[in-house]
């Protein structure tokens, strides 16, 4: 493998770990949304990727229940919208992640690092031994 071609394998290979890191493609534009509702629609909370809560609606009518119901629906809610973040951000990844070529680059940088290795080892013990006058 020639420099050039190892360096564009890890530059592919490092972009698909850091796109399975963040959750979506590498090069996502907009984020990803998931949505999760409770109290018959009353409670409404948006998550995008990243883990984060874009927004929470409460119904006016939701407001006349105990503080503890209420927050048992907005945790409710808000646990529905990440899962189904969790579950587009999955099926965008499969789109766009092939866990099976990633191995292959893998594989090919560590066969590639190892061969290298060993050359730059035979390299040092041919330089040790001109030393050594041998």
């Amino acid at each position: 493998m020639e420099p050039d071609e190892f360096e564009r394998v890890l530059a592919q290979a490092r972009k698909t770990l850091e796109s399975m890191r963040r959750g979506g493609p590498a090069d996502e534009g907009e984020p990803v949304e998931g949505v999760g509702e409770a109290a018959e629609g009353r409670v409404k909370v948006t998550a995008v990727s990243g883990g984060r809560l874009k927004n929470v609606e409460i119904n006016p009518r939701a407001m006349r229940l105990s503080p503890e119901e209420l927050g048992g629906h907005l945790t409710a809610a808000a646990n529905a919208a990440l899962k189904d973040l969790r579950g587009k951000l999955a099926d965008a990844a499969g789109d766009t992640v092939d866990a099976g070529a990633l191995a292959r680059q893998v594989d090919e940088i560590q066969t590639e690092g190892l061969r290298q290795l060993g050359e730059f080892n035979t390299a040092i013990n041919e330089v040790l031994g001109k030393i050594r006058g041998g």
